[in-house]
């Protein structure tokens, strides 16, 4: 639990950039998150060329790694840069900033509640406490926090917003084999860009 609590404090770390989003614009954006992003990719390729820097890398944030990370996998921090970046890139600015929070939010909620109070398990070792935990989360965030934060004009339909929660929500539930900081946010705000753009509401 100390590991996964520690992982998670660093995983909340990920709110600077829906922080940022909500005063900066686009533009501005893309090119601060692509930044860290390709800083990421490029460090994933050093640990792999560079034998010396892959021994230093693992031994400093072994900690924070899980298994499989530390079995060579990609990291989950690259995964979410990565996914913020074209969460900014695809997505209107009120989408892009519900969907990140979702996989810093929601998949914390999911993850902590899961671990503390799950008992009823739905696949692997995801739990049903755990599962409701990230769809409450995932709805507070757009109905309670987003759209008043961005008003009228940026305002997601509730029904929207709804939508979103679960599709996070279930991305975060499915053993898929793509990490879910990559695939929660773009799922769920695909889903949410497809709602507001094609159906009338």
């Amino acid at each position: 639990m100390f590991a996964e609590l520690l992982r998670k404090s660093t995983h909340l770390a990920g709110l600077i950039f829906p922080i940022l989003y909500f005063f900066l614009d686009k533009p501005i954006m893309k090119v601060i998150v692509g930044s860290l992003a390709l800083f990421a990719i490029c460090v994933e390729c050093a640990k792999w060329l560079f034998p010396k820097f892959r021994a230093m890398f693992f031994q400093y944030l072994k900690i924070l790694l899980r298994s499989h990370e530390k079995q060579g996998a990609i990291t989950g921090a690259t995964y979410y840069l990565v996914g913020v970046f074209l969460c900014i890139v695809i997505f209107e600015k009120s989408v892009a900033i519900a969907c990140i929070l979702f996989i810093i939010l929601g998949d914390t909620a999911a993850a902590l509640v899961g671990k503390r109070w799950g008992r009823t398990k739905l696949i692997g070792n995801k739990s049903l406490e755990g599962s409701a935990a990230c769809f409450g989360v995932c709805s507070l965030i757009t109905l309670f926090l987003i759209n008043p934060i961005v008003g009228t004009t940026g305002a997601i339909n509730p029904i929207v917003c709804i939508t979103g929660a679960f599709f996070a929500t279930l991305t975060e539930l499915l053993p898929l084999r793509i990490d879910d900081n990559l695939t929660v946010p773009l799922i769920s705000g695909a889903i949410m860009q497809l709602m507001i753009n094609y159906l009338p509401m």
